[in-house]
């Protein structure tokens, strides 16, 4: 039986990883230089960009061109991608264009991990590399030739040297976020590299970047926030867990007391603000055995292992914090995930609005990261609080405060989650109610030594402290994005809109970002996560699932429900469902969808190309499209979707008004962890729209009146998109529509047009219309069919990694096959599968006459018509063309016209035996061809067309004598006819 088990188990680990692995899949290789326009691609033709016509914001708040509005769907070239070699820059922007992109975001371009940046092989930071300048600068002209817009990122992985001038330039870490806000070193070093790279005159253009309309937007400085460093605990030393060097603690320690200096005078006027609400009576210590000197450590504490996770706790006499003993962990096995390990005690209690701290003391046997969280232990699992210490191996007290949201009588759990492997060490654990503070003990403006609180120790401060510290990190960003928009505007001459950054926590910054021209954000589903190194190519882990069945952490919610600000532009400058995440192909729809919805002015996706290779058939890394084919392939439609508006946006706004105050002190209530603070249930943007109008109102709106959602499927206001997180979203519009999702659970799915009758796997579907005309009655449309991406021998560590094993080149597509009727006003269509350039394969061909009146049936096997591809030509009778039941029996037969003689109209009526290319034709009586009436496929059946003699705008004749012939496969007969003018 042991045995049998062991078998059975081997086999569910063989079974889920060749899972991952698809077979029989097939390549399609779109070529990365091609700018061919094809018949039944969407057209993206080149829009001149015109001279001194500069992108602006309109009096309703979107980007604005020649006073018309601008919508970008776009790509970042990021480092080694934003420098290709000359002979390519031509052949890369073209493709940009067919492929659908009217906007490039140059991201990186001041690195240091690679040749491709300004900084390559400079002695400092100050001085641009001119072969790489000049390589960029040509490649701009060719995207400027291609009617082709820049999004130019200033700061963004600049390392600073001590060459530069900067002091402490190697201690400072991540690019010096944070710093670089408040440090004015690092300020006046932004201001030389933006004068360098704007001012620069481009030889291929004659034109400086701020002189040249082909650069549509600035950012200041990418990812970077004082509010969320604060948050996250990185606002201290880097000894202390934080990200600073000791001197910029120091530095912004400094600014915040010379604030509170300037506001208050003295330390009279300080306390006295800061003493209302305090309350400094201090409550017992709920953990019980918290220091493990008498009994057994599995004495009220115990192990929560999961998913494989393997640890044991001992008490420990040797170097205790307190006392004679400690207790000590050793953990084993890990996932990187933390919660899978948690070392707890439960059955403590919360009382509902108190406010709690949390301490401990700690120590590891080398440097380890821990969480430790306070939660409801039963479901629903209520987070209350918590954060992530930095231990070392020296013991350390450790503290953090939270607020019971709710009561939680002895269903309370205090948690310590693990990161990695190794041994730990605690001590004098302690859960108390928590003190009220303003001022602490020996605390004084005049000594300047007023502490800068953590983010989590806030709770336990009175409103008036915490007012006063929200507002110096507001003042100090605000000052900074002021000061560099300034400098931009008046001291360079940009022209263009500018945003300060992109990493909104939520209000908060975004209170701050309201002082610049636009709002920008970045959304990811599934990025990968690096338990042990920081952007290992080979240790990294993906959850690898669907966004459509996770409504509550969809990006959706996230980018949708509380970052447009009415009267500013919203873009999307990166966004991704990175490889090789299974379900990547329902990422086209998703963005292109729910941004059109809440009417967002521009999206551009991370990344087109990171590297000098645009050609290999390989996709080189997590997020790189260049060579994704199920990408790529959607990319034209769902770009023409965008930009041409075949989405309605939102029928219902709801308005968001904030006062400042209440801004100011919300990280006292700010339990949550990453995220932002939630007002009301984000669920809400995936039925209608939302925007903040004031940050300076008298009072916050009343959240209680907008809507809760507990269900599984939401509908737009609009009536057009359809997420049911069972597994299917849906897009339905007169000219385009879109179906992603586990399409073999969902038969027979109507949507207008189109009915999914059948389907073999998860996959996306998309069908538009190529001209203006709806769907039902347009002549040409493209459909678009994939699934599933993988490089050639990738092979899967499990379901959740590849690690190093990438795989080689060619790229593999999995086959889609499905079945499904397509309604269209037309006597027959021709099915045309299509090249990797969008050209038709005229010789696999298909023409499909009509299962019922104006009704499809399309089958597609991908494993015998190798493409994502299938244009759809029409043979739409404009006329008066019908036909009776085709399932009947006919004869051939062209019968005379009436009337005859006539002096406008005449009714011609004519009856096909077999399915057939029927051509009518009128002719006059000297043999000339005067008017082709029909050449089409037709089935049998009886028809009636009209010819209007009189009014033809295509014809001139006159009164005569003419001729009608009928032709088929088959058969000819001509009629003669009569017409008096």
């Amino acid at each position: 039986m042991k045995l049998n088990n062991i078998y059975f188990f081997i086999l569910i680990i063989i079974n889920s990883v060749s899972a991952q692995t698809f077979s029989g899949g097939y390549n399609f290789y779109m070529p990365p230089f091609d700018s061919t326009s094809q018949k039944f691609l969407p057209n993206f033709p080149i829009k001149p960009i015109e001279p001194n016509c500069f992108i602006s914001i309109n009096n309703i708040g979107n980007f604005s061109l020649n006073n018309e509005r601008i919508k970008f769907w776009g790509a970042n070239l990021v480092a080694d991608g934003a420098f290709p070699p000359k002979t390519s820059a031509d052949g890369i922007a073209s493709r940009i264009r067919k492929i659908g992109f009217n906007l490039i975001r140059f991201h990186h371009l001041d690195n240091n991990w690679t040749s491709g940046s300004l900084f390559y092989q400079t002695q400092n930071t100050r001085t641009l590399n001119s072969v790489n300048l000049d390589k960029l600068e040509f490649l701009i002209s060719k995207l400027k030739l291609n009617g082709i817009f820049v999004n130019m990122n200033l700061n963004v992985g600049r390392t600073f040297k001590i060459s530069d001038g900067v002091i402490d330039a190697d201690s400072l870490i991540d690019y010096a976020k944070g710093v670089t806000i408040f440090d004015p070193k690092l300020i006046e070093l932004q201001k030389e590299y933006a004068t360098q790279l704007l001012t620069h005159v481009n030889p291929y253009t004659n034109l400086s970047l701020v002189n040249d309309p082909v650069m549509a937007m600035v950012e200041v400085i990418n990812e970077n926030s004082l509010f969320r460093m604060w948050k996250s605990g990185k606002l201290i030393p880097r000894a202390e867990g934080g990200s600073l060097t000791y001197r910029h603690s120091k530095m912004l320690d400094s600014l915040w007391n010379n604030y509170l200096l300037n506001k208050y005078i003295s330390t009279n006027n300080l306390n006295s603000a800061w003493l209302v609400g305090a309350n400094y009576n201090i409550g017992l210590n709920q953990v019980l055995n918290p220091d493990f000197e008498i009994l057994p450590i599995n004495t009220y504490w115990s192990l929560e292992l999961h998913n494989g996770c393997l640890a044991s706790m001992t008490k420990d006499i040797l170097n205790p914090y307190n006392g004679l003993l400690s207790a000590k962990v050793s953990v084993t096995n890990t996932t990187g995930t933390y919660w899978h390990l948690q070392w707890r005690q439960t059955g403590l209690s919360f009382e509902k609005d108190s406010t709690y701290i949390i301490q401990f003391a700690a120590r590891s046997d080398v440097a380890r990261k821990i969480n430790v969280t306070v939660s409801n232990q039963n479901s629903p699992y209520t987070y209350y609080g918590g954060k992530e210490f930095n231990l070392t191996p020296y013991w350390k007290v450790f503290s953090f405060t939270v607020k019971a949201s709710e009561a939680a009588i002895a269903t309370t759990k205090l948690a310590f989650q693990f990161e990695g492997n190794g041994i730990y060490w605690f001590d004098d654990i302690k859960l108390t109610k928590a003190p009220i503070q303003g001022l602490i003990a020996g605390e004084s403006l005049e000594n300047k030594n007023i502490v800068r609180n953590n983010y989590t120790d806030l709770i336990g401060f009175t409103e008036n402290r915490i007012k006063d510290i929200s507002d110096f990190y507001y003042s100090l960003e605000s000052n900074f994005y002021l000061e560099m928009k300034n400098f931009l505007k008046n001291t360079l001459g940009v022209k263009v809109p500018i945003v300060g950054t992109n990493w909104n926590i939520g209000v908060q910054d975004l209170m701050v970002q309201d002082k610049m021209d636009y709002i920008d954000n970045h959304a990811y589903w599934d990025h990968p996560t690096f338990p042990n190194e920081d952007w290992s190519n080979t240790d990294w882990l993906i959850k690898n699932t669907s966004m459509i069945f996770e409504d509550d952490n969809s990006t959706i919610s996230n980018l949708f429900s509380f970052n447009k600000i009415k009267g500013k532009p919203y873009t999307i400058s990166e966004y991704n469902h990175p490889f090789p995440n299974r379900f990547q192909c329902e990422m086209p729809i998703f963005l292109s969808a729910y941004s059109s919805f809440h009417n967002i002015d521009g999206i551009m996706y991370f990344d087109y190309n990171d590297s000098y290779d645009c050609s290999t058939d390989k996709v080189l890394g997590y997020f790189n499209l260049n060579r994704n084919s199920v990408v790529m392939a959607l990319n034209p439609t769902v770009s023409y979707v965008f930009q041409n508006d075949l989405i309605k946006t939102a029928n219902n706004v709801y308005s968001i008004n904030f006062n400042k105050d209440s801004i100011f002190v919300l990280p006292k209530y700010d339990n949550s962890s990453w995220e932002r603070y939630q007002f009301f249930d984000p669920k809400i943007v995936f039925e209608h729209s939302v925007d903040i109008s004031s940050f300076d109102a008298p009072f916050n709106t009343d959240f209680t009146g907008f809507p809760e959602y507990n269900q599984t499927t939401y509908t737009t206001d609009t009536q057009e998109i359809i997420l049911n997180n069972e597994g299917l979203l849906t897009v339905n519009t007169p000219k385009y529509i879109g179906i992603t999702g586990k399409l073999n659970n969902f038969n027979n799915i109507e949507l207008g047009n189109l009915k999914l009758v059948n389907a073999s796997d998860f996959g996306t579907i998309t069908w538009v219309s190529l001209k203006a005309d709806s769907l039902s009655n347009s002549s040409l449309s493209l459909l678009t069919v994939v699934s599933k991406i993988q490089n050639t021998n990738m092979i899967w560590s499990g379901t959740t990694s590849i690690n190093n094993n990438w795989g080689s080149a060619p790229t593999q597509l999995s086959p889609l096959n499905f079945t499904a009727n397509i309604k269209i006003n037309a006597d027959s269509i021709w099915l045309y599968p299509l090249l990797p350039t969008g050209q038709a394969i005229e010789s696999q061909k298909i023409t499909v006459y009509p299962s019922s009146p104006n009704c499809f049936e399309i089958i597609i096997n991908q494993e015998e018509t190798k493409t994502p591809w299938f244009g759809i030509e029409a043979f739409i009778n404009n006329t008066d063309l019908k036909y009776d039941d085709f399932k009947a029996d006919y004869e051939f037969n062209l019968e005379n016209n009436f009337p005859n003689p006539f002096n406008n109209s005449t009714k011609i009526n004519f009856t096909i035996a077999d399915k057939s290319v029927v051509n009518l034709t009128i002719y006059d009586i000297l043999g000339n061809k005067i008017k082709e009436l029909v050449n089409s496929n037709y089935i049998p059946g009886k028809y009636s067309i009209y010819w209007n003699g009189d009014n033809d705008k295509n014809t001139s004749v006159s009164t005569g004598i003419y001729f009608i012939r009928l032709n088929t496969n088959k058969h000819s007969q001509t009629i003669k006819s009569i017409l008096l003018k």
